[in-house]
């Protein structure tokens, strides 16, 4: 294994462990699932703290290497006014158009989930986008389809809409749960045909543990592990290797003394909307607006990591 593939989600001691963190959490919910719901919000904050919120605190850094925009306050100035600007600007269309900007957040899900995971897979173009947003769509439709009771508070306080009140959730559940897995497979066979990578074989068993993990498990409980774990870890450990190729050795404690500053005012951040939410009785809202939240930082976190995987896709 080359240095390049030792620090990857892909390298096996981080794989193996992994994967049996969800198969215990989805064991766990098969075995207890009351005592596993009772620490949906533990959980989610653990995922959050962890690694979550770190692995996006650190974009200033990518983006002045990617953009060369760290040598000069012109620079500073052009890419957090551009990152300000962005979420300002979604933070609008929440206001105005919440249905089309929970449409808006669903998408970019999708694509940069999507791309987190397989992005090592190195598609041609055009078949990568229909790869990622295979692959988003599974992720993000299987809590949808399989809990409609349980999203639906959520979707209501976001915009206004009803899950467990659409017919493919309800009459045609089985029928949706389906395609959204089957989807994924075809794709991915498709892909694999033309230009499948060494170990690529363990993305049909990603497939089938993650469809159990979001089929089985409450729908916060599973996006904590996957953010957590498979996503905000792997886009970590990428970062490793990254800053890696272009400073020198860096560590995981280089790396989250390089995300403490972001991390800490995110945490004020959360812990003044969670404040607020309790002054103002609206607990019923703080998983919503902390989804908002989540949105409003996607897109511009999104765009400074098309950048570098366009620069330095992950080794294949």
């Amino acid at each position: 294994m080359s240095a390049d593939e030792s620090i990857s989600l892909r390298a096996t001691p981080v794989y193996a462990g992994v994967l049996a963190c969800t198969l215990a959490v989805t064991l766990w919910a098969l075995w207890q699932p009351f005592v596993l719901n009772g620490l949906t919000l533990a959980l989610l904050g653990a995922a959050l703290v962890l690694t979550g919120i770190p692995h996006g605190a650190v974009d200033h850094l990518v983006a002045a290497r990617l953009f060369d925009t760290g040598g000069s306050w012109k620079g500073h100035v052009a890419f957090y006014g551009t990152y300000a600007a962005l979420m300002a600007a979604y933070g609008a269309v929440w206001y105005v158009a919440p249905v089309a900007a929970l449409a808006l957040f669903f998408l970019l899900t999708m694509y940069h989930f999507g791309q987190a995971d397989l992005a090592y897979w190195r598609a041609p173009r055009g078949l990568d986008v229909a790869l990622y947003l295979s692959r988003g769509a599974l992720l993000v439709g299987l809590p949808v389809a399989a809990h409609p009771a349980l999203v639906d508070p959520i979707f209501a306080a976001l915009a206004g809409l009803h899950p467990a009140q659409w017919a493919l959730c309800t009459t045609y559940q089985t029928t949706t749960l389906v395609v959204l897995v089957a989807q994924h497979v075809v794709v991915l066979g498709f892909a694999a045909a033309l230009n499948a990578p060494a170990g690529g074989w363990r993305e049909g068993l990603n497939t089938a543990v993650l469809t159990a993990l979001f089929v089985v498990v409450h729908p916060l409980v599973a996006f904590a592990v996957y953010f957590g774990l498979w996503h905000s870890l792997g886009h970590i450990l990428e970062l490793l290797r990254f800053f890696r190729t272009r400073q020198g050795p860096t560590t995981l404690r280089g790396f989250y003394q390089k995300a403490a500053l972001y991390t800490l005012l995110s945490f004020v951040g959360l812990g003044v909307l969670y404040a607020v939410t309790q002054s103002f009785g609206l607990q019923h809202r703080m998983i919503a607006l902390l989804f908002i939240l989540i949105s409003v930082l996607t897109l511009p976190h999104m765009l400074v990591v098309e950048g570098l995987y366009r620069t330095d896709p992950p080794p294949a």
